[in-house]
């Protein structure tokens, strides 16, 4: 979808191979693909490849800047994350919020920013960005890895694009899904009831209830003909083995 486009992860004096691998992994499972590396070290492209697997491309592809400065003067907003407290933590938005107020924006380019492995952004480096964002971790333990933290931030950007966009149809088939129409669950229903009546499993009567019960049950789930169509096959497998095993 176009609306992944508009979003880029930029990581600020990040330090571990391993973690900037793990991020590039992170960010091409849930569809982002632009990585910026500002004020960043050098390297070991065998720990990140290692890291990284088959998300490599994407640290090949990444941007280099001297500092964040320059590397978020590309885009029209900058959203800083971090668990910092005081005033910063007065005005920050938590990340799922943010992310819904995203996807109704015009269309822009947002920068999503994660500083340093052990002390976060800093106060200078949060000024920079326009927004403070947090993710809504135990108090009792607060920190979080970095990559575990891009891997948040893009699941529930990932979310809200999907969910504003009911036409979608991801590759794995869990949005855009189709309930099964009434007509189409009564009858199969009626085929599954009708084909344990004959192996006898309504020998003390139930079988009205038991398909109110069965419509109900895959009415409410939004269940598509596949999954109706699965049911059913399940029930007459079942029912096979029953009369086998009598």
């Amino acid at each position: 979808m176009d609306q992944f486009d508009d979003f880029a992860v930029v990581l600020c004096r990040a330090e571990g191979s391993s973690n900037v691998g793990a991020v590039c992994r992170a960010m091409k499972t849930m569809g982002f693909g632009r990585l910026l590396l500002a004020d960043c070290p050098g390297y070991d492209l065998d720990v990140v490849h290692t890291s990284a697997i088959h998300a490599f491309g994407l640290f090949e592809s990444a941007e280099r800047f001297s500092n964040l400065a320059s590397a978020l003067s590309g885009f029209t907003l900058a959203a800083g994350f971090t668990r910092r407290m005081g005033r910063y933590r007065k005005k920050s938005v938590d990340v799922g919020r943010f992310s819904e107020d995203c996807i109704h924006k015009p269309t822009v380019r947002i920068a999503l920013v994660f500083g340093n492995e052990r002390g976060g952004l800093s106060a200078s480096e949060l000024d920079l960005c326009d927004e403070a964002v947090f993710i809504p971790t135990s108090e009792a333990f607060p920190s979080l890895n970095l990559s575990h933290a891009v891997q948040l931030a893009c699941w529930e950007l990932r979310k809200a694009i999907i969910q504003s966009d009911p036409s979608y149809n991801d590759e794995n088939g869990m949005h855009g899904r189709v309930p099964a129409l009434r007509g189409t669950i009564a009858a199969e229903v009626e085929t599954v009831c009708a084909r344990l009546e004959e192996a006898g499993f309504f020998k003390i009567g139930g079988r009205k209830d038991a398909a109110v019960m069965l419509k109900s049950i895959l009415a409410r789930s939004s269940a598509t003909e596949k999954e109706v169509r699965q049911l059913r096959n399940m029930f007459f497998k079942l029912a096979v083995l029953d009369s086998d095993m009598e």
